[in-house]
């Protein structure tokens, strides 16, 4: 067997619409295959279906490709979400026969929000397909020109149940990752999210994953967080092979000696740095919304958040700023990028070097796409922080035409009130609130000169609003409004 230290390490991301034949494609490319590998997990036997991410190798020239098949099935989307974190570059999967998928869709949009510049659309089970190849393939790049990645992207035709057209895909596999520019930071901490963990009898706990940063090497001691279990490393394999070192960009099993394996889950990092973490309940965004997503979003909506292995259930509370001050946005509807905070059901961990989230709606019907977009963590927050809203009051004009100007009810309810809103501002074409009139809350109001130079008449009976900006400290939902 080659020597795995010797090759550079690459990974790419294979994402398509249930039954495509992902990984049917894996199946073919794949010549080593990990303990969390080609639909490893017991259910994805029993269902026929990927339900876990799955990880294979392959050796294509000075390179090992480790293959990071997720499930293309709608329910599962987060798990396919979770790898985007760790893959240079995505391999598309296509049912010729069937063409682009709502999951197509949303895999797309997923990996793009994330990052992903890279692809090549592979449409597998041409043995079936009795059109015209060259038509379809025309609409494959008609459909990928409405997407970031245009229509030029490399397209292979294959067919896995017949192992056809493979030395044709890894040419275009190899072309593409040659132009790549993967740049990998092996110096300072060890960090490694974590995606499968598992016992082996007489050996013990063994962790799995990808390095993102630093290095490792045996009888090093590493810290898996955000359980603070510190272990002792016994032996570390790149896809069974043993080395004595590993680092960024390899992936990797560990054996760890001292640590509780049922305080591991996915979404735990090893790391030899706890520092480089923060854990949080509430974090503040800027959202960047996919143009393709067409529900509205409203103050206090639920959502997914996935942030780099883990996926979790917040609430959305968007915001804009005005004066210095962040003011409640009640819904976002055209807006394209706006801010928010989410407050979320768990506390999470977040890598400070690593800022993108994906936000989603996964409550939503599958047949729509479910991916509202991509977020950037600008902080997190201790304590629920403070906002601003406008109280909306509403007077009516009671005589435009008194000696001391145009006299408003409704404003306030008592001469102590009336004098209170003294000097605030109303909206136009009124100006503010100039005195008060009388003992029972009626006040005396400004018209805008602009109004008068137009002529508009003010009659008894016309509205006045009066929007005052009030602050108020952000509460979970079942509260917020109380």
């Amino acid at each position: 067997m080659e020597d795995l230290r010797k090759k550079i390490p690459v990974h790419l991301g294979l994402f398509g619409h249930i039954d495509s034949g992902k990984t049917a494609v894996a199946s073919v490319l794949s010549e080593i295959i990990s303990t969390a590998g080609i639909d490893a997990h017991p259910q994805s036997k029993e269902r026929g279906i990927t339900i876990d991410l799955g990880f294979t190798s392959f050796i294509l020239d000075d390179y090992l490709i480790t293959l990071v098949d997720g499930p293309g099935h709608a329910d599962l989307i987060k798990i396919s979400a979770s790898s985007v974190d760790i893959i240079d570059c995505a391999l598309i999967v296509i049912d010729i026969n069937k063409g682009p998928q709502v999951q197509t869709g949303e895999h797309l949009i997923m990996i793009e929000s994330l990052g992903i510049k890279d692809i090549i659309v592979i449409l597998n089970k041409i043995d079936l397909f009795k059109g015209d190849i060259k038509e379809e393939i025309k609409k494959i790049q008609e459909f990928f020109k409405s997407t970031s990645f245009g229509g030029k992207i490399p397209i292979i035709l294959v067919s896995a149940k017949e192992k056809k057209g493979f030395e044709e895909l890894k040419k275009s596999v190899l072309n593409k990752i040659k132009a790549l520019e993967i740049k990998r930071d092996t110096t300072g901490a060890l960090i490694m999210p974590i995606d499968h963990y598992f016992l082996i009898k007489g050996r013990g706990t063994v962790i799995t994953g990808t390095i993102l940063k630093g290095s490792i090497k045996i009888n090093d001691k590493i810290e898996i967080i955000p359980n603070d279990m510190v272990g002792r490393v016994k032996s570390i394999q790149i896809f069974h092979q043993d080395v004595e070192k590993a680092e960024a960009g390899d992936r990797v099993g560990i054996n760890i000696k001292g640590v509780d394996i049922k305080k591991i889950f996915r979404g735990c990092y090893a790391t030899t740095d706890k520092k480089s973490f923060n854990q949080a309940e509430i974090i503040e965004i800027k959202v960047k919304k996919n143009s393709l997503f067409k529900p509205k979003t409203y103050f206090g909506m639920q959502v997914h958040v996935t942030i780099g292995m883990f996926s979790t259930v917040g609430y959305i509370y968007p915001y804009k700023m005005l004066n210095g001050k962040k003011i409640q946005l009640d819904v976002i509807d055209k807006e394209t990028e706006f801010y928010a905070f989410i407050w979320l059901k768990e506390k999470i961990l977040t890598y400070l070097r690593k800022t993108k989230i994906l936000i989603s709606r996964l409550d939503l019907p599958p047949t729509t796409l479910r991916i509202l977009g991509s977020a950037e963590i600008l902080n997190t927050v201790e304590g629920p922080p403070i906002l601003y809203r406008f109280k909306i009051k509403k007077g009516i004009i009671q005589n435009p035409n008194h000696p001391q100007g145009i006299i408003c009810t409704g404003l306030a309810q008592s001469l102590i009130g009336a004098k209170k809103i003294i000097g605030k501002k109303l909206e136009p074409p009124f100006t503010e609130i100039l005195g008060h009139f009388g003992t029972k809350g009626a006040v005396i109001i400004g018209l805008s000169p602009d109004s008068k130079k137009k002529g508009l008449k003010i009659e008894k009976g016309d509205q006045v609003i009066l929007k005052e900006l009030r602050s108020f400290k952000l509460k979970r939902k079942k509260d917020l409004y109380s």
